[in-house]
C-alpha cells in the first residue's frame, strides 16, 4: 500500500520538495508582495491530475510586470479572470521582499524563507511513502 502511487501537488524551493494530496479540482493560491510596487499580488490556480490551470489573478497597482488589462475591481484589487493552461509544472523567482505564502485549498503550506530562490510547483504522482516522508 506505500507504494501505490497518487496524485500531488509538489512544492520546491532551493532543494526543499514537498507533496501534498491533489483532490479532484484543488485551488492553489499564491500571494506575494511585488518587488516593484510593494503591493499585494495573489494567483490563484486549479490544478487537476491533469496539469496546473491559471485562474485568477488579483493585484493592486499597473507597474513593471503587471497586467493593464482586467476584468473588474474588488475591493483594492484589479481582477482578471483566466483558463489557461499551463502544463504540469509552472515555476516562480521570488527574492525575500516578495514575502510569498502559498496554501492549498485554503490552507497555508509554505511561507517563504529569508532567502531568493525558484519555487517549483508541480503535479505528479507519487508513492504514498513519499507524501509522508515529504509532507512539510
Amino acid at each position: 500500500m506505500l507504494f501505490f502511487p497518487v496524485s500531488v501537488i509538489g512544492i520546491e524551493f532551493n532543494d526543499n520538495r514537498c507533496y501534498y494530496f491533489l483532490s479532484s479540482n484543488s485551488t492553489l493560491e499564491i500571494d506575494y508582495t511585488h518587488s516593484v510596487s510593494l503591493t499585494k499580488v495573489v494567483d490563484i490556480y486549479r490544478v487537476s491530475k491533469d496539469g496546473i490551470y491559471a485562474f485568477q489573478e488579483k493585484w493592486q497597482e499597473f507597474l513593471a510586470g503587471q497586467p493593464t488589462n482586467f476584468d473588474y475591481r474588488a475591493g483594492k484589487f484589479y481582477v482578471k479572470n483566466l483558463n489557461t493552461f499551463l502544463g504540469k509544472s509552472w515555476e516562480y523567482w521570488f527574492i525575500p521582499v516578495n514575502n510569498v505564502t502559498v496554501k492549498i485549498d485554503e490552507k497555508v503550506v509554505f511561507v517563504q524563507p529569508k532567502e531568493e530562490g525558484v519555487m517549483k510547483i508541480e503535479v505528479k504522482k507519487v508513492p504514498i511513502l513519499l507524501i509522508i516522508s515529504r509532507r512539510c
